[in-house]
C-alpha cells in the first residue's frame, strides 16, 4: 500500500446485509484473477465463515451513513460495486463522496432501477409488459381487489430474493396486512400473473451486451425465494427482448430480469436486478462466459467465449443448495457419483478455497445447532426440577 493509504490493486466492493451466495462465488472467481475483494456486511454476525473469500472484511452492526461508508472506501481503488438491493442506494450515495480518481466508472444509472414501482413505468414507456400496480396508500385493500382481483401480490418497493413479497388469497388477510404496515409508502399492490417463471440474464460492457442467456426456474426454496433447480434454455424471443431492454436502459454490468410467461405466451416482466445473479456459476458451466466478460471488462485481456446457442435445454442445480436435488435425481447407485461430479465441476470453477468456506460454514452451523439443543435440554430439565 502506498504512503497515502490507498490500495493500488483494483477492488470490487461487496456490500450486503446477510449471506449472498452469488457474492461469495463471484469473489472466489475474481480473486483467482488477482482482483482485490472487499466485503462490507451489515447486521447479523452469523455468517462469518465467508471471510476467507475476501481480502478485506468490514463488519458493521447497523447501516452506516453515506459519509461513514465513503470513509471505509477511501482507501480502495474501486472498479465495481455489488451491493444487495436494500443497501444499494446507500452504496451509490457513498460512492459519490469518494474522489473520482479512485473510481473507474459511474454507477448513477443503476439507482434508477432500485425502486420496483418506478421501474415498471420505465418498462411500459418502452412497450414492455408489466403487471398492473399502484401504491398501497393510493387505494384501500377493497378498492385494490376490485381493480386487480385475487390472488394479489403486495411488494416492497426495494427488495430482493423474495423478501418483501406477499401473495394474498383473501380480502380479510390483505386488510390485516395493510393495516399493520408502518410505512405504506414503501409498498405497492401488483396484479398476480399465472404462468412459468423465466429469467433473462446478461452482461453488458462499454460496447453493449457481451453475454446473454435465459432459463426457467423449476424449483425455489419458497414460492418467491431464490431458485434451486433451473433449466437453461435458448429462448430466442426472450433474448431479443433482453437485448432491447439492456440497450434502452444503457446499463453496464450484470443485469437480469424476472418474467412470468402466461398461457397466451405473453412475457410479463415483474422484477429487474442490477447485480450479479444467483445462477451465474450455473450459466458459466453451461457455456455462457459471464466470468470472461466480467473480468475482461474490469481488467482487460480476457477473450469472451461464444456460447453454442444450439445447446438443448439443460437442467441445472444451484450450488451448493441443490445438493439434495442432485442426489435424488438419479438411481441410488448412481446418485453419489453424480453428486461428486457436480461438486467437482464447481470446485474447478470456484476453487478449493470456496469449498473450504462451505465446509467451515457447515461446521460452525453444526456447532451452533448442538449448542442450541443442549441449551434447550438444560432449560427443560431445570423446569422439571
Amino acid at each position: 500500500m502506498p504512503s497515502n493509504g490507498l490500495h493500488v490493486t483494483p477492488a470490487v466492493i461487496f456490500v450486503d446485509d446477510g449471506p449472498w451466495e452469488c457474492f461469495f462465488q463471484l469473489a472466489a472467481v475474481i480473486r483467482k484473477a488477482r482482483v482485490r475483494t472487499v466485503r462490507i456486511t451489515v447486521g447479523s454476525k452469523k455468517s462469518r465463515a465467508e471471510c476467507i473469500q475476501f481480502d478485506r472484511n468490514v463488519s458493521l452492526p447497523f447501516p452506516p451513513s453515506a459519509e461513514e461508508l465513503a470513509g471505509i472506501l477511501s482507501s480502495e481503488f474501486v472498479i465495481d460495486v455489488q451491493p444487495s438491493d436494500s443497501l444499494a442506494a446507500l452504496t451509490y450515495a457513498a460512492l459519490k463522496l469518494v474522489p473520482p480518481a479512485q473510481l473507474v466508472s459511474d454507477w448513477n444509472d443503476r439507482t434508477s432501477l432500485l425502486d420496483k414501482l418506478s421501474v415498471t413505468k420505465t418498462l411500459r414507456d418502452r412497450s414492455l409488459c408489466t403487471p398492473d400496480n399502484f401504491l398501497v396508500k393510493a387505494f384501500s385493500p377493497a378498492e385494490a381487489v376490485a381493480r386487480l382481483s385475487l390472488p394479489m401480490v403486495v411488494k416492497r418497493r426495494v427488495g430482493s430474493a423474495g423478501t418483501g413479497v406477499k401473495v394474498f388469497e383473501s380480502l380479510e388477510l390483505l386488510e390485516e396486512f395493510v393495516m399493520n404496515l408502518q410505512n405504506p409508502d414503501d409498498w405497492f399492490y401488483e396484479r398476480f400473473i399465472h404462468g412459468r417463471s423465466i429469467v433473462c440474464a446478461s452482461y453488458a460492457g462499454d460496447d453493449g451486451i457481451e453475454v446473454i442467456t435465459t432459463y426457467e426456474i423449476l424449483k425455489r426454496f419458497d414460492p418467491f425465494g431464490p431458485s434451486v433447480v433451473v433449466e437453461i434454455q435458448d429462448d430466442a424471443k426472450l433474448r431479443e427482448s433482453g437485448k432491447l431492454l439492456v440497450s434502452a436502459l444503457r446499463i453496464r454490468g450484470f443485469l437480469c430480469f424476472d418474467i412470468i410467461r402466461d398461457s397466451n405466451d405473453v412475457d410479463w416482466i415483474h422484477d429487474i436486478n442490477v447485480r450479479v445473479f444467483g445462477t451465474f456459476a450455473l450459466c458459466q458451466l453451461a457455456g455462457f462466459d459471464f466470468i470472461g466478460a466480467y473480468i475482461g471488462d474490469l481488467v482487460g485481456g480476457t477473450e469472451v467465449r461464444t456460447p453454442d446457442l444450439e445447446l438443448p435445454a439443460t437442467r441445472a442445480y444451484l450450488f451448493p443448495n441443490g445438493h439434495r436435488d442432485v442426489f435424488t435425481s438419479g438411481r441410488f447407485g448412481v446418485a453419489p457419483v453424480r453428486t461428486l461430479k457436480w461438486i467437482w465441476s464447481f470446485e474447478r470453477l470456484l476453487g478449493l478455497q470456496y469449498l473450504l468456506c462451505l465446509v467451515l460454514r457447515a461446521f460452525i452451523s453444526s456447532l451452533q445447532r448442538n449448542r442450541q439443543r443442549l441449551s434447550f435440554r438444560f432449560s427443560s430439565s431445570s423446569r422439571r426440577r
